[in-house]
């Protein structure tokens, strides 16, 4: 329980500090090239992101094969595990990127014309070639969170995160959206290389280049991915296609604003994500001997949630303000507008996570699948047809409703194949339905009245601020929570 606590922590750590690094560098790049080019970038990353579909789920199944060999004392196998997802993604990328780039030649030109096209195609190949570094990385974590090493794992991507920013910082005033995709690729290739080192520390039976592939230990691994894999594919129909679809009906800076607002409400909602997180590799170690805890672990998860989910998501929709004044340098409507329809739906799909990563840990991804097949295809459709119609107000709609949608089917399916069910919303709990009616009202006030001083602006949410905190304060369930995580807290005299 020590490793799964510190873990915990660790993934926290990884979501604060990250997202002081990531405002930082959203904040140089709106300075340096604006919006509208940074939307490109976006926009091209999510075209590549087809290339996803070549890893067959093995940079999510990683996490549980590694864990499970650990568990059963094998690190040998653990070890060709590692190997054989390296060897595969390496060669299936390189292979496909040719093709892969003259699909983004026919995609590109949907969405953006003029000077807009040309910029979009100067980057692909780079953004095709970070992309694979990316996927690299992102097998090398999943690698040491199975090893149960969120901490090294954490201090890694932070690591990559500074570098990046470094990165940035020194080419994009020389080169402009071509310095952002050089500081992107340098800084995946420099994350694979000190995963990878640093995972030959932990499993000495590693050597530095990945040698050891196995055709039956892939055949095992594709079995459990495949599941994981489809859930990738649909992905392809959400986040890369609300991002084109805004491109189409919006323009470049719709696609830029979308990414900053959306990143903004991802960040708070990894911080009950990484938490939940951690029970992957746990329970993938620990479901064959402990298969009847599931019930207790999951209404304690769901009770963190409840706690947390709805103050959190209040706060981000209710400082949207300051956030696109500290981003963008002024107070955009469009910004605050997105972050707080995100912050809503993104509320909402927090509460699956509980649901989600038990799935992940027992194998029974079938019901993620199926949960991002709902989401995915109703955010095409609807926001093809939305968009039509209500331009970008309509695409970000869409997204936000089928979003909704495919929590909404995960929690109940969950609760019913497993028999559980979430823990009751008594009054101190239901009280914080309070904290979105304080936010709505503070948004309303700052939309209404146009922005000219900073107590015009800093009144409607210091009030609301400190109306959710009496709330807050007030709710004996986040206390316990909190008194809960002291007491797992590690004393001086212990070890």
């Amino acid at each position: 329980m020590r490793t799964l606590r510190s873990n915990v922590v660790s993934n926290l750590l990884q979501t604060v500090l990250g997202t002081g690094l990531l405002f930082l560098l959203y904040r140089f790049i709106n300075q340096s090239i604006g919006v509208s080019e940074f939307g490109i970038w976006s926009v091209v990353l999510a075209t590549v992101a087809v290339s996803h579909l070549t890893d067959l789920g093995l940079t999510a199944g990683i996490t549980r094969f590694v864990a499970r060999d650990i568990g059963r004392a094998n690190p040998i196998r653990a070890g060709q595990v590692i190997d054989t997802v390296m060897i595969t993604m390496a060669a299936m990328v390189a292979i496909l990127s040719i093709p892969l780039y003259y699909l983004g030649t026919v995609l590109l030109p949907l969405f953006f014309k003029g000077h807009d096209l040309a910029l979009a195609k100067l980057i692909l190949p780079y953004a095709l070639v970070s992309l694979w570094f990316t996927m690299l990385s992102t097998a090398v974590q999943g690698a040491l969170d199975g090893c149960q090493r969120m901490d090294i794992r954490a201090a890694l991507v932070l690591s990559g995160q500074l570098l990046f920013l470094m990165l940035a910082l020194w080419l994009i005033p020389r080169h402009g959206i071509l310095g952002l995709a050089w500081a992107q690729l340098l800084q995946g290739m420099i994350s694979v290389a000190a995963g990878r080192i640093i995972l030959r520390r932990l499993l000495p039976d590693l050597r530095v280049i990945p040698l050891r592939w196995n055709l039956q230990t892939l055949k095992e691994m594709i079995g459990y991915g495949l599941n994981i894999q489809a859930s990738t594919a649909l992905l392809l129909l959400f986040d890369p296609v609300t991002k084109a679809l805004l491109a189409k009906f919006g323009g470049p800076a719709s696609a830029g604003l979308f990414e900053m607002a959306n990143q903004v409400v991802l960040k708070a909602r990894a911080l009950i994500i990484s938490a939940n997180q951690a029970v992957v590799p746990y329970i993938a170690a620990t479901h064959d001997s402990a298969k009847n805890g599931l019930s207790t672990d999951y209404a304690r998860n769901m009770r963190s949630v409840y706690a947390t989910a709805i103050p959190m998501f209040s706060m981000v929709a209710l400082w949207s303000p300051l956030v696109s004044w500290a981003l963008l340098g002024s107070i955009n409507t469009d910004f605050i507008k997105m972050a707080a329809l995100l912050s809503a739906a993104w509320c909402i799909n927090v509460f699956n996570a509980p649901a989600y990563f038990f799935n992940m840990g027992t194998g029974a991804i079938h019901w993620n699948t199926w949960c991002q097949l709902i989401t995915s295809l109703s955010n095409a459709g609807l926001g093809y047809g939305l968009g039509s119609f209500f331009a970008e107000d309509g695409v970000i709609a869409a997204y936000a409703a089928s979003l909704c949608a495919g929590s909404l089917f995960l929690i109940t399916a969950f609760q019913v194949q497993n028999r559980v069910s979430s823990p009751q919303i008594s009054w101190p709990l239901f009280r914080t339905i309070l904290c979105p009616i304080a936010a709505g009202i503070a948004l309303a006030l700052t939309a209404t009245h146009p922005v000219h001083t900073t107590t015009t602006l800093l009144a409607p949410i210091g009030l609301s601020t400190a109306c959710i905190a009496g709330l807050l304060w007030c709710d004996t369930h986040l206390k316990a929570l909190l008194q809960e995580l002291r007491s797992h807290a590690p004393q001086k005299n212990q070890p």
